[in-house]
């Protein structure tokens, strides 16, 4: 059975999706011992030709699997960077298609933020269930940020699960969850009246958790998930990298305070996207 990893990235003019996926292409390559496939679009093609970096990303993944880029044009928020913000498009529509373009038997699907600085996702290649998907959201800065829609979809709706890592076997089983979460997708508006939850901008978590609720039968049931999430918040900010230590600044809940605090030795969801880019360079070190 072939196995791997797939990553989406799909550029926007304020965030460069490709280089954060090279980012975390070649830390799951190097931690968990298997390739990386690129899922992207023409206009992210082109762009990697302009910056003169379509060579490293040949080189960074197995597979570089082109397709339409998804119409989010209306999926549109706020990109946070501490106190400053960016309003620009999500697009991240087509993570339901991942399961009729993977390459691989068994993959691994992340987000291109997610950063594998350990091998735990490693002991779950074996494991005798067709999908697995992480299921609780793990704050760095503990329960005190951590709200009741980080874990849930709706104030009255079903448990959260969290698309940052997917894990699937490519088989019939998970072809109907993924038609499932495409279905989800398409009528959102429709979904979010029966589930209440806001449907400004379309989120791979809610449409993930429906279609996992609906398959179990519209039941909460208790079966095995891959790792929880351990992240920071877009408002925290990466600001040094060394020594294999990530160290941040942690923004306070209703305050313009901030903590210092580290982390080493763990996977971690870097939700700030420019202070990846700002420590760019020493990540990749952590890749070698």
């Amino acid at each position: 059975m072939s196995k791997g990893v797939i990553i989406f990235a799909h550029n926007n003019r304020q965030i460069d999706y490709i280089r954060m996926s090279i980012l975390a292409a070649k830390l799951a390559n190097k931690n968990l011992q298997v390739p990386v496939s690129l899922v992207t679009d023409p206009s992210t093609i082109d762009w990697m030709k302009e910056s003169n970096i379509e060579k490293t990303v040949t080189e960074t993944f197995d597979n570089i699997i082109i397709t339409e880029r998804p119409d989010d044009t209306n999926n549109v928020k706020n990109y946070n960077d501490g106190k400053n913000r960016v309003h620009a498009p999500f697009t991240n529509g087509n993570r339901c298609s991942v399961w009729d373009l993977t390459p691989y038997d068994r993959t691994l699907m992340i987000d291109s933020d997610y950063l594998t600085l350990t091998d735990t996702l490693s002991n779950y290649w074996e494991v005798n269930e067709d999908l697995l998907i992480s299921s609780k959201y793990n704050d760095i800065q503990g329960s005190e940020r951590v709200g009741y829609l980080d874990t849930h979809i709706s104030e009255t709706g079903i448990e959260m699960l969290w698309a940052t890592t997917v894990m699937f076997t490519k088989n019939e089983t998970t072809k109907i969850f993924f038609d499932l979460v495409a279905h989800v997708k398409e009528k959102y508006k429709m979904y979010s009246d029966i589930y209440r939850f806001n449907p400004i901008i379309f989120r791979n978590d809610i449409a993930f958790s429906i279609a996992r609720h609906i398959m179990n039968g519209y039941q909460k049931t208790d079966e095995p998930n891959l790792p929880d999430i351990f992240s920071t918040a877009d408002k925290d900010m990466l600001v040094d990298v060394s020594k294999g230590k990530l160290k941040f600044l942690i923004a306070q809940n209703n305050s313009d305070n901030y903590v210092a605090t580290s982390v080493s030795n763990k996977d971690v969801h870097v939700m700030n996207k420019f202070s990846i880019m700002r420590n760019y360079d020493n990540l990749m070190e952590l890749a070698q």
